[in-house]
């Protein structure tokens, strides 16, 4: 056989294109982070939770006085849902508390971007285009800086990310709706809202079936998978609290006064328009003249190409998807009493990152010009500037 017979062959059976692409993607993304980030977290909760799954254990025992836990007598618990410790456990297993959280967090967070450029390709996004949108997302938005961080809350952020990228990836190939339903529920599993997201992939899935009774027996097998993995996070509640109350209602901040009204309530709300438009960069006498307030910054002013979304059109297949999506998942955000502490940015909007990106591709009408990627490359440049603000130079200062 000749070689040139060969060579496709080889790429179509044993390396698939856009896979290969995705791998080296992911691979440089990765270099990227690594040269950025702070190297390590003292908030490494799921390091210390996976080692106690690994001893039989939903608690931590010994908990330093500084972590984040719902503590009951002798025992820490780890409020935040479990799923990252997917990615953590096969590490602690090698390397025990030794291991290095900030490490798996921009592993996972690089190999979200690859799945994300797996994704682009199979919409059949032009070449040009899917580049920038794939350094958008990698580069141009907060991601970069929670990846980088890796600390419990922001390695659940990126989890979330990664296994929505891979739902986003199963309902634009093969389509199986218990494999979407298993992705979407290890995003919950992740961040609880990303639960909410069920719309865009309840869409996804019923399109292309043949019949009303196909579209119904899709639909019901990706929702009794959704709802079993959300019956798993009950479950595990129940077996650390004996209740299946989430332990975000057992930490002891819930007496502080930004909880005045309990955990979720609608009057938190203008604290969070505030935080997503209005938090703006302080001026400051010396370099680089502008810092981040490490309370957060507007979204539009971390990322000025989401300003896109704007120019979607309804008409496209996956706008008002994404659009129920976004909603959705946003009503537990913007009515939690929090608008996310210390962070650049706004690291709630990550939950719904991937439906935003959809937005912006539809609003630049799957095109680029001159001003697209100035806007860009401006919102990779201030990403820059964030990540380096916390990380190396510490002008985000209190």
């Amino acid at each position: 056989m000749a070689l040139r017979q060969v060579v496709p062959i080889f790429r179509q059976k044993v390396l698939p294109h856009k896979w290969f692409q995705a791998a080296g993607i992911a691979a440089l993304v990765f270099v990227i982070y690594f040269v950025t980030s702070k190297g390590s977290t003292p908030y490494d909760h799921y390091v210390r939770l996976s080692d106690a799954f690994l001893h039989g254990r939903l608690y931590l025992i010994n908990a330093p006085s500084w972590l984040e836990l719902a503590r009951i007598g002798d025992k820490g618990f780890v409020m935040d849902p479990p799923g990252p410790t997917l990615f953590v456990i096969p590490w602690v297993a090698m390397w025990g508390l030794s291991t290095n959280q900030v490490i798996i967090s921009m592993l996972v967070g690089s190999a979200a971007v690859g799945l994300f450029w797996v994704f682009a390709t199979q919409l059949r996004w032009s070449l040009s285009f899917k580049m920038a949108m794939t350094v958008l997302v990698a580069l141009g938005t907060n991601f970069w800086w929670v990846a980088t961080d890796g600390s419990v809350w922001m390695l659940a952020h990126v989890s979330a990310v990664f296994f929505l990228m891979a739902a986003l990836v199963e309902t634009t190939g093969k389509n199986r709706p218990w494999l979407v339903g298993l992705l979407v529920g290890l995003a919950g599993l992740s961040r609880l809202p990303t639960f909410l997201a069920f719309p865009f992939f309840a869409y996804t899935i019923s399109r292309g079936t043949s019949g009303r009774w196909g579209t119904i027996r899709r639909l019901t097998i990706f929702g009794f998978v959704l709802a079993a993995m959300g019956g798993l996070y009950l479950l595990y509640n129940y077996g650390q609290y004996g209740t299946f109350t989430p332990g975000y209602y057992k930490g002891q901040y819930l007496s502080g006064p930004w909880y005045s009204k309990g955990l979720f309530d609608i009057s938190y709300i203008p604290r969070h328009i505030n935080a997503i438009l209005f938090n703006a960069p302080k001026p400051t006498d010396n370099f680089p003249f502008f810092k981040p307030s490490p309370m957060g910054l507007g979204l539009f002013f971390t990322t000025p190409a989401l300003l896109y979304m704007f120019g979607a059109r309804l008409k496209e297949r996956l706008v008002l998807p994404a659009i129920a999506g976004i909603l959705l998942t946003s009503i537990p955000i913007v009515t939690c009493a929090v608008t996310g502490w210390a962070q650049f940015g706004y690291r709630y909007s990550l939950d719904v990152l991937p439906f935003m990106v959809i937005l912006v591709a539809s609003g630049m009408s799957h095109r680029l010009n001159k001003l697209k990627i100035a806007v860009i490359l401006l919102s990779c440049a201030i990403n820059l500037w964030g990540v380096l603000s916390f990380h190396e130079f510490n002008w985000a200062t209190w």
